[in-house]
């Protein structure tokens, strides 16, 4: 048995053998085809590939947006499609995400203060109305927006801005494991390099595990500890960040570090 199919009590998410087909008008797609793999409590696992390879989806399994097929993805263990209404309720307040386009994930309709503090109402974090406008203030410092922005619209702010807000979202919650979808693919290359910085700074100061998933393995090199090729469903190749930088094994590998102007 592979090491990512055993027991891990060190692995704070765990994935054996994830399947996952869509059907669409063309007849079934399979996105994952009997993925395992582990990510250990505190570290950065980086997933790369290209655009329809799976690794969004396994992002959306991991995270409960979506069920697999088949096979089991744990969480500290315990399998997370076991979970009943007051389990996922706690898993979803541990487990946070962000997405690539934030304009789409934050509601157009209320201002920043709001949508910021929704996830302290949902679970019930803050003794009252003031408490969880402190708490909502020393996010918003912590990302780095500026104190009018909570009075402001998304639609007010810049891309830069619009994600972390999205950050400050799911960080309030002081989650344990936080995906990072394509997170700074949509920002330009000043705001993207600010914004990874506040995730390394975040990883240290929470105590953070992150599953950081991208098509740009010069961006994932910065900020993983291990990183996992995925192509076609499958997860080709799995090295520490240095490892697969130097010396690269498989040929789609190869081919990532090509394109992102990388020589081992």
């Amino acid at each position: 048995m592979e090491e990512s199919e055993r027991a891990l009590p060190d692995a704070i998410i765990q994935c054996r053998k994830v399947q996952k087909t869509f059907l669409t008008a063309r007849g079934s797609v399979k996105a994952l085809d009997g993925v395992s793999f582990f990510i250990k409590r505190g570290e950065c696992y980086g997933l790369v590939g290209e655009s329809g390879s799976g690794k969004s989806t396994l992002g959306n399994l991991i995270c409960a947006l979506e069920n697999p097929d088949s096979g089991e993805i744990l969480f500290d263990g315990k399998n997370i499609s076991t979970f009943n209404k007051k389990e996922m309720l706690a898993f979803r307040k541990k487990m946070q995400i962000i997405f690539q386009d934030p304009y789409a994930t934050l509601n157009p309709k209320h201002k920043i203060g709001y949508i910021i503090e929704e996830g302290l109402k949902i679970h019930k974090i803050g003794k009252n109305k003031e408490e969880r406008r402190r708490l909502v203030n020393e996010m918003r410092t912590l990302v780095a927006l500026p104190p009018n922005s909570l009075e402001k619209y998304p639609s007010e702010l810049s891309g830069g801005q619009r994600q972390r807000v999205a950050i400050a979202s799911a960080m309030i919650l002081e989650p344990s494991f936080l995906v990072c979808d394509e997170c700074v693919s949509s920002l330009d290359v000043l705001i993207q390099a600010q914004i990874l910085k506040m995730l390394i700074r975040m990883q240290k100061t929470f105590k953070l595990t992150y599953l950081f998933i991208s098509h740009n393995l010069s961006v994932v090199s910065q900020v993983a500890d291990r990183i996992g090729v995925m192509y076609k469903g499958q997860i080709v190749e799995e090295k520490s960040a240095d490892q697969l930088l130097k010396n690269p094994e498989h040929p789609y590998t190869k081919k990532l570090l090509e394109a992102a102007g990388i020589r081992p």
